[in-house]
């Protein structure tokens, strides 16, 4: 199922990032990083990843503005996106989903957001 799959993950924390690549790897997914704003955007039309992890808050930028931006360009508008946060909860998925989101999950457990990936990439998969 997720053999080939590549994630693109979004987050300004190196340790974030590092968890998601030692959580996903053992999985077969291909994890692309990205530091900053400008990296996810370019990244995500560059490798046109499978599935977009993206932090909802960086510093000097917003990840509403950056989901926003994905889900308008033609380039990225069909990449799934996973909105990754830990600010309020619920106010966040709020947000996120009627931004264009598929699914939202808290930064409480590493092991939540590898269910909500694979969840995803089944449902990919089935499409």
């Amino acid at each position: 199922m997720s053999k080939g799959r590549r994630i693109l993950i979004a987050d300004d924390d190196d340790e974030i990032r590092l968890m998601v690549q030692r959580v996903a790897s053992p999985y077969g997914f291909e994890v692309i990083e990205a530091a900053n704003a400008k990296q996810a955007l370019a990244l995500a039309t560059e490798k046109q990843p499978d599935l977009i992890v993206l932090d909802i808050s960086f510093p000097g930028e917003d990840g509403r503005d950056i989901l926003a931006h994905l889900k308008a360009e033609p380039l990225t508008a069909h990449i799934p996106v996973l909105v990754w946060s830990g600010r309020d909860a619920e106010s966040a998925r709020r947000i996120a989903l009627s931004l264009g989101a598929e699914d939202f999950v808290e930064k409480a457990s590493a092991q939540a957001l590898l269910v909500r990936i694979k969840r995803l990439m089944v449902r990919l998969d089935l499409e």
